[in-house]
């Protein structure tokens, strides 16, 4: 996909956990706040000159890495990119149902990753 396209599509995942918290689809919610950060991940790779592995997991290597390394004022937002990952597993692959409280705070997690990533994407340093 394209840069573009990423964002286009963080975007619309966003609004999709946003209406998912709202009709109380929270595993759906979580899942959805997870996809919008990790479309928004790809992006920051792509404009990095960088192709965006196929695997949540070696993506989120990178990014750590990347963060720690090129933006340490954003190293925060590693333990956020990790725990809404973890989540985000447990939403779609264990026994866990979210709550409308773990719902919202997935989703409020993931609105302050993106915050942070498009800080760095549209910073006139990058």
């Amino acid at each position: 996909m394209k840069f573009e396209s990423y964002l286009k599509k963080a975007k619309i995942l966003l609004e999709e956990a946003r209406k998912d918290l709202i009709n109380g689809c929270y595993n759906k919610a979580v899942s959805a706040s997870w996809f919008a950060v990790e479309n928004l991940l790809r992006a920051l790779l792509l404009r990095g000159g960088k192709i965006p592995p196929e695997r949540p997991n070696k993506l989120i290597s990178i990014i750590h890495k990347m963060l720690y390394e090129k933006y340490p004022n954003k190293r925060y937002l590693i333990p956020e990119i990790s725990s809404l990952y973890e989540k985000r597993k447990r939403a779609d692959h264990r026994d866990t149902f979210f709550n409308h409280s773990q719902a919202d705070r997935a989703f409020s997690q993931a609105i302050e990753i993106l915050k942070g990533i498009e800080e760095i994407l549209f910073s006139r340093d990058h």
